[in-house]
């Protein structure tokens, strides 16, 4: 519901600086001229922040020595966990095992994110003693943005069991 709250605030300052450099543009062609107006809507437009060139889903692949010597094994193990699930968005879990490691996984973040980045820190994944059982660690951080400027960041943790599902 916050998250709502927050993106209803991030278009409600988008729409009130447009409608702003619109009247000040305006203005400034009404006083002085077209071409002062030109120059005043390019700086005015540059400052809308556009999105981040960062890796949007982060895929973390696991070093298992063991399956690197071990013969091809065309066994492959899938598994969806959802982390968090709200109103408007979900973070889910992506894993995947040869069968007996994992050997990569992947935070996916789905919905309407208006405001708010997510960035994945780690990801840890350890067999259980159960056949395709694993327990999970996953952290990462929400930042919570006003007109491409971070106002607030805050740490998630977490922890949790799964299982893997053939293909």
């Amino acid at each position: 519901m916050i998250q709502l709250i927050w993106a209803i605030v991030n278009i409600a300052t988008v729409l009130g600086l447009v409608i702003f450099c619109t009247k000040t543009a305006s203005e400034i062609r009404n006083k002085i001229s077209l071409s002062a107006t030109l120059l005043f809507s390019f700086f005015a437009l540059s400052f809308i922040a556009r999105p981040s060139k960062e890796e949007k889903d982060k895929k973390f692949e696991f070093e298992n020595r063991e399956t690197k010597t071990q013969s091809l094994n065309h066994n492959n193990y899938f598994s969806n966990i959802v982390l968090e699930e709200d109103l408007l968005s979900k973070i889910e879990l992506y894993a995947n095992s040869d069968g007996e490691n994992a050997s990569s996984a992947m935070i996916r973040r789905t919905g309407f994110i208006c405001g708010t980045r997510w960035s994945t820190v780690y990801i840890i994944i350890n067999k259980t003693e159960k056949k395709n059982t694993f327990q999970y660690e996953v952290g990462g951080t929400r930042k919570w943005i006003l007109l491409g400027i971070e106002v607030y960041s805050e740490f998630k943790d977490f922890k949790g069991s799964g299982e893997f599902k053939s293909l």
